[in-house]
């Protein structure tokens, strides 16, 4: 379970204000027959009680039980009173009630004056039960049962079970042979294992996989796994080369696609069942709705598509091939008047979020992905979105915005075009350089048009943007002429160069910022006469950070200063450059 510290007081004050939800639980008090004159069979109750809301947390993401605080109302109970050895005595039988046993981590905390107990329960990758043997899940504020189709997805969830790689004990009569002569299990579909040997043929004439017999291929690829004296197909066995009766086996391998128009009307789509001919139909649908438009930028034009074909190709895998299949959900694609959208079953992979799921990658489903890449449907792991991203920016889209539910993580794309000047940019620098702008020059760029003036460290914090390539990527746009830097202290920033500003109003907002820089000048300067007294060009070079040759520029600060009747000339130290200027009297 993430947390933001392990003992921090303000992490547990920040809890209290949610009040009861999936990670946290209220007790008032601790019955015990000492203290509150309760009985033993009494006593023993609330350790099951306790015994089984520790199950449920640990079998959904960890959380944390409070004891002290009043349930509902979350008044300190001002009663409550613990020492050390009633603690260690709870943690004890708690962990005599769980199966496997869970080790707890207490805390003590303080509030509005009185002593109150927090029992941590940790994020756990086994699956527990009660002594009783009740499986139990945390949801919401509250406890309930494990059903037993949702077995499967809690034990993925926590890499119990690598999902595409579960085996299936099916019985299906034989009724075909391979181009060998070899009788094939009663599960596979011979077109469909022809249909995969093409495929990977067709990617690579020498793949070593297109010589071997059919068990052999299936075995490699994983697609079958030895179980004691059987050979048994995996889910990703059946997701490829199964049979429609092997297919029932994974009913939610389906992906529905809803088309909705302005006029409120819409128009559904179903497919369903192997992993190929769903991408291929769903594909083939998507990509015959694509609509361009003609964009002109001075001397040329560009078809801009709506949803370009290789982002929709790469959403469309992506969600195929990250899918939670253990999940009684299939894949669902709804595109609307202005944007389309990708609902993938389950959440992120472990160690993946939407913050980072850019630069970081956890196939969900190893299996499937081998699989895909061997038929050349995706590439290697992670450069989906590096497509995805590259391919919207260059035309001056948005990029993608992940959503991640309770059940699901949906990708969005919107059809408009954003920013015409950025897709200026990345024709200007395809004919100086030869090369198309990848995709962390193009979310750099894309920032500082958007902010129309950012610092480094900003920039550094933006989100996706690659901290190690940053100042490389700064001083290439800078020495092309594609962006400069204005400010010489600490306010300086990255703009877009004037020469890429053709519009009057880019010009105007050019002046506005170079006007916001020269006031910070004079600001600084006159801060620093107040303080000692008097100025010189050399004292106004050091403190505004300019290098020697920027005389001039300090000198025209000084007139316009001088005109403005905020400073006047004091003296001479020797030279023109060698004044000494005060504030106005």
């Amino acid at each position: 379970m993430k947390k933001l510290t392990k003992l921090g007081v303000q992490w547990f004050y920040n809890l209290l204000e949610k009040g009861e939800c999936d990670i946290l639980d209220f007790k008032e008090q601790l019955d015990d027959k000492q203290i509150f004159g309760k009985s033993f069979q009494n006593y023993s109750r609330s350790y099951e009680e306790l015994a089984r809301d520790v199950v449920a947390f640990a079998n959904n993401k960890g959380g944390f039980l409070f004891i002290g605080i009043v349930d509902g109302t979350k008044e300190i109970n001002c009663h409550f009173t613990y020492s050390d050895e009633r603690i260690f005595e709870l943690i004890r039988q708690i962990r005599d009630r769980t199966v496997p046993a869970v080790t707890l981590q207490y805390h003590r905390l303080k509030v509005n004056g009185t002593d109150i107990l927090v029992l941590e329960i940790p994020f756990s990758e086994q699956l527990h039960r009660t002594s009783k043997g009740e499986f139990l899940i945390r949801c919401n504020d509250g406890n309930r049962a494990i059903e037993p189709y949702e077995m499967a997805t809690i034990q993925s969830e926590k890499g119990l079970v690598i999902y595409d790689q579960k085996t299936w004990n099916i019985q299906l009569p034989s009724t075909e042979t391979d181009k060998y002569g070899s009788a094939l299990p009663g599960w596979i579909d011979r077109t469909r294992l022809d249909i995969l040997r093409n495929l990977i043929r067709e990617k690579r004439s020498d793949s070593p996989y297109s010589q071997k017999d059919t068990m052999e291929l299936l075995d490699a690829l994983a697609l079958v796994k030895q179980e004691k004296d059987s050979v048994l197909p995996t889910t990703a066995g059946i997701l490829f080369v199964g049979n429609r009766q092997a297919l029932r086996e994974i009913p939610y391998s389906q992906i529905k696609y809803i088309h909705y128009f302005e006029d409120g009307t819409y128009q559904p789509y179903e497919y369903s069942g192997n992993i190929l001919e769903i991408a291929q139909q769903c594909f083939a649908q998507l990509k015959s709705e694509i609509r361009q438009k003609e964009f002109h930028f001075g001397l040329f034009r560009e078809y801009i598509e709506d949803y370009p074909e290789i982002v929709l190709r790469e959403l469309l895998m992506n969600a195929i091939a990250h899918r939670d299949y253990s999940r009684q959900q299939i894949i669902e694609i709804r595109k609307y008047p202005t944007y389309i959208e990708f609902e993938s079953p389950g959440g992120f992979p472990q160690g993946v979020d939407s913050t980072n799921f850019l630069r970081k990658t956890n196939a969900r489903n190893p299996n499937i992905m081998d699989v895909l890449r061997e038929v050349g449907y995706t590439e290697k792991a992670g450069s989906g979105f590096d497509k995805i991203f590259q391919t919207l920016l260059s035309k001056g889209k948005d990029i993608p915005t992940p959503e991640e539910t309770e059940h699901s993580v949906i990708f969005r794309v919107k059809a408009e075009v954003c920013s015409e000047q950025l897709i200026k940019l990345s024709h200007q620098y395809l004919e100086l350089t030869g090369q198309e702008m990848d995709m962390d020059y193009l979310l750099i760029l894309n920032k500082i048009l958007q902010s129309k003036g950012i610092s480094f460290h900003n920039l550094e914090k933006a989100p996706y943007i690659s901290s190690m390539k940053l100042k490389h990527i700064l001083d290439d746009l800078v020495e092309n002429e594609f962006i400069e830097i204005t400010g010489k202290t600490s306010g300086q920033k990255y703009i877009l160069h004037i020469s890429k500003r053709n519009t009057t109003k880019d010009r105007i907002n050019y002046v506005l910022i170079k006007k916001q820089n020269k006031a910070r000048q004079k600001e600084a300067i006159m801060r620093y006469i107040e303080d000692v007294g008097q100025i010189t060009n050399t004292e106004a070079r050091q403190l505004l950070k300019l290098p020697q040759n920027d005389v001039a520029l300090v000198s025209r600060l000084f007139r316009e200063m001088v005109e403005s009747n905020l400073i006047e000339i004091h003296g001479e130290s020797g030279g023109h450059n060698r004044r000494i200027y005060v504030k106005k009297r």
